[in-house]
């Protein structure tokens, strides 16, 4: 009896120890500028974000996003019950590759590059958007039809905030972009400057999504900004390298692993049995 006790309380403490680890994606699997007049999806070198100037009836008020998917499956195991990811840290950074523009780093209508979850239409995931699905059906000048979109995911739900000066709302970013080494309320111009964006794990609507997209097996992340683009204008947004230049965008989460009820499950009164029956 004491041997078998302790065969399952070792069975038991090596399933619930799974040890805190870091993982790094040095690039997403998909990327992609996700603009209705993109012509190359998928293999743009670069990927602005902006704002559409805010025309009634016309194009999404975050008209140009830049959307970015990491299939997590391969190093985190996925399909474990979402609560039982513990993450403690979520960064990300993206590469500025051209554009001029005003910068502030905390959420600023016109100066913030703001990072948000992605939701799906047409009963679409980002494992079937991939970066080179149809933006969306209908006539692309059209509000609310993009397949992909940023979502700040309130209160559980993949609420699109395309639209949130339309729709008069303040949505909440998963994180607003810190330039490193550019000071908050002044013009940036050149390239190369990193943006980092620290995911607000105080948020519950974050943990929850990064949560669900660990469950799934893949993080898909949309860069937003609302710097206003004028047709044939110069590039007052940010421009972001992408897979595709060198310059990918990055994801680093540190993450604590439990192991689903069902495998407790199966370690408690099914393992109890098992080992009464090799007896």
């Amino acid at each position: 009896m004491f041997k078998q006790t302790t065969i399952l309380a070792g069975m038991l403490l090596a399933a619930g120890a799974s040890a805190q680890t870091t993982h790094t994606f040095d690039s997403p699997t998909f990327d992609r500028w996700n603009y209705p007049f993109n012509t190359t999806p998928g293999v743009r070198t670069a990927a602005s974000t902006f704002s559409s100037g805010f025309v009634p009836g016309m194009f999404d008020d975050r008209d140009a996003q830049f959307l970015n998917s990491f299939i997590t499956a391969g190093d985190v195991a996925p399909a474990l019950g979402a609560s039982n990811y513990i993450i403690t840290s979520a960064t990300a950074t993206a590469t500025i590759t051209g554009g001029e523009f005003s910068y502030d780093n905390v959420y600023n209508e016109g100066a913030s590059i703001d990072l948000f979850g992605t939701g799906f239409r047409g009963g679409l995931n980002a494992f079937a958007y991939g970066d080179s699905f149809t933006y969306g059906f209908g006539d692309p000048t059209s509000e609310d039809i993009r397949n992909a979109y940023a979502t700040d995911y309130a209160g559980g739900v993949s609420r699109d905030v395309s639209n949130n000066i339309r729709d008069g709302f303040t949505p909440t970013p998963f994180a607003v972009g810190n330039i490193i080494g550019e000071v908050p309320g002044t013009t940036v111009t050149g390239s190369g400057q990193i943006v980092e964006f620290t995911f607000d794990l105080n948020n519950p609507d974050v943990v929850s999504y990064l949560q669900e997209s660990l469950n799934d097996g893949i993080v898909s992340l949309s860069v937003t900004s609302l710097h206003v683009a004028a047709q044939s204008g110069p590039l007052v947004f940010p421009v972001f390298g992408t897979n595709e230049n060198g310059t990918p965008m990055t994801l680093d989460l540190e993450v604590k692993v439990i192991p689903a009820p069902a495998s407790a499950a199966l370690l408690g009164l099914g393992g109890i049995a098992a080992i009464r029956r090799r007896r």
